[in-house]
């Protein structure tokens, strides 16, 4: 598991291969061979792709994962795609959900045009 103190601030590109912890701060690009927890004084703001998200602490930017947990005090704001979403009471997202692939321009669900 790669740690992330409370303490340290990242700015950049990260790719990790393995389970991440956030404590500290991340301004940039994360990709995650595994799950990542953003614990409560935990903070990302960028990109994120992993297999699995858990919020406690703040994310914002572009996520892309197969699951997003929002605990009571985690806050998600901006573009998500996920197959599954999961909101504790408490919890917090604000923003939008994309199913199509993410890109610089995501596709967000749009209502059905009348015809």
């Amino acid at each position: 598991m790669t740690y992330i103190a409370a303490d340290c601030q990242l700015n950049g590109d990260l790719q990790i291969s393995s389970d991440c912890m956030i404590d500290g701060t991340i301004f940039g690009s994360l990709s995650v061979q595994g799950s990542v927890t953003i614990d409560q004084q935990g903070v990302v703001d960028g990109h994120l792709e992993a297999d699995e998200v858990r919020v406690s602490g703040q994310f914002k930017g572009k996520l892309k994962c197969k699951r997003l947990s929002i605990s009571a005090n985690g806050l998600v704001d901006g573009e998500v795609m996920s197959d599954k979403i999961e909101i504790f009471d408490g919890g917090q997202f604000i923003g939008s959900r994309a199913r199509e692939p993410m890109t610089d321009n995501l596709l967000v669900e749009k209502e059905p045009e009348l015809a």
